[in-house]
Order: structure tokens, then C-alpha cells, then sequence
């Protein structure tokens, strides 16, 4: 992980898989000085008309843990979190699913994408045990390089074709056709606490697929760097609970 400055803003970088990235733009809440427990709590009391009361950290802590405990979500929705990924397609279908995220994605309509597509280092057998998603670490070596090599030569094909229709003049919303769901899509998005903690949960399990786990770890790790109090109750409270995806 790395600290960057980027348009006189600093962020933090977490690398992910062959090219892609997470990077934390911002955290805010209604303090414009401080994000944490103690925000969260203020938002909370505003309910009992205590929203300027001042309370130890400890009181703060244990006010958000209750409220994490007992599923009160609307004070964790006032802490808002900004983030850029770099994440291949197929990947990025999976995050747009979950509902209150903002999203501003590079537009393939208007820009020719870059040479990037993503090739696993490892590639997954079938899963097993009757299984209809997921997979197995059941391919033998030869048979995952050669997988590797294949897609990367078809890949490299379909981009080429790409960028010499477009330079014959092919509109780019119809050229950018030959791109696979494994080429790299850039967003920056929008969440508040709460559906970020929501999006967490469900791509950290284990039965998440590989890639997407790759990225929420790095958006877990970003945030637990910033708001580890938050985490912290994250993790007593909200990680492993069972939702539907």
C-alpha cells in the first residue's frame, strides 16, 4: 500500500490484481474535521435533539456498537466514502449491483480504452460438490498456461481489430464490440458507511468470487487504515452476516 498525491489531494493505493487498483479519494461525515465513532454517534443523538453534545471516545464507541448491534443502519449513512477503481469488467458488473452506490465510469463511448486486460494467475477448474458457481483447484499447470496464453492471444487480437476500426473511422460505442469482459473499466464511486459495510460483507466471504474478494479486501484494508474504530465494530458485528447478494 502507497500514498500518492493526485490533483493536489492525497489518497491511498492498494494495487490489485495484474493492473487494477483501489484508491481512497475521500472519507467525510457532517464534522468536516474528523470521521469516526464520535460522528457517527453525534448523527445518532440528533434523535434525542443532543447532536452538538460532547461524549468521551469511549461513549461514542459503545453508542456505535449498540447501533451496529441492533441494526440501527441511519447514522453509519451519514459517513460517506469516495473511491477510484481500476477493475476488469466482469468484476465491476458484480459491484454495480448494490443499490445507493454512485458511480462515474470511463466511457468507451467517447475514449479509446487503453491496452489492458486482466489474465489470472491462476485459472480455476469446475466446482465441485454439485456447485454452479465458484471453482476448484483442480487444473493441472500445463493446462492453466496454455489457458493463459490463449486468452492473451485472443485478447490482443480482438484489441488490435478495436483499434484499427477506429482509425478507419468506426464509431467507438460500436468498435469498443470487440473488448472482452476481462478488459479493464475505471469508475470512481460514491457509498455511504452503511452499504459500503453491506457490499463488504458480501464480497469478503469466502464464496465471493476470487477477483471481487481481491478488491474488497483492498477497500477493507483502505478503510481500516482511516476509520479502524468503525472497522473494528465492522467486524464484531456485521462481517458474516448472511444476506442475499
Amino acid at each position: 500500500m502507497k500514498t500518492i498525491r493526485q490533483r493536489d489531494r492525497i489518497v491511498s493505493e492498494i494495487k490489485c490484481l495484474d493492473k487494477g487498483y483501489v484508491r481512497l479519494l475521500n472519507i467525510a461525515s457532517p464534522n468536516p474535521k474528523a470521521v469516526g465513532c464520535s460522528e457517527v454517534a453525534a448523527a445518532a443523538r440528533v434523535s434525542y435533539g443532543n447532536f452538538e453534545a460532547e461524549r468521551t471516545q469511549e461513549q461514542d464507541y459503545k453508542l456505535c456498537e449498540y447501533l451496529m448491534k441492533n441494526k440501527h443502519t441511519s447514522p453509519f449513512e451519514m459517513v460517506v466514502v469516495w473511491l477510484e477503481l481500476k477493475l476488469p469488467i466482469f468484476v465491476a458488473r458484480q459491484f454495480v449491483r448494490h443499490r445507493t452506490q454512485s458511480l462515474s465510469e470511463i466511457s468507451a463511448r467517447y475514449v479509446q480504452l487503453s491496452p489492458d486486460w486482466y489474465i489470472p494467475d491462476v485459472v480455476g477448474g469446475k466446482p465441485t460438490g454439485g456447485s454452479k458457481q465458484g471453482q476448484s483447484d483442480t487444473l493441472d499447470r500445463a493446462l492453466q498456461e496454455k489457458y493463459r496464453v490463449y486468452l492473451n492471444s485472443d485478447c490482443q487480437n480482438s484489441y488490435d481489430n478495436y483499434e484499427y476500426f477506429i482509425k478507419k473511422g468506426v464509431a467507438p460505442e460500436h468498435a469498443r464490440l470487440f473488448l472482452h469482459v476481462n478488459h479493464y473499466t475505471q469508475w470512481v464511486s460514491k457509498m455511504d458507511l452503511h452499504n459500503m459495510m453491506h457490499f463488504l460483507n458480501l464480497r469478503l466471504d469466502a464464496h465471493a468470487q476470487v477477483e471481487a474478494q481481491v478488491y474488497a479486501k483492498a477497500i477493507y484494508d483502505l478503510l481500516s487504515e482511516y476509520i479502524p474504530d468503525l472497522m473494528e465494530i465492522f467486524d464484531k458485528y456485521r462481517r458474516g452476516e448472511t444476506h442475499e447478494s
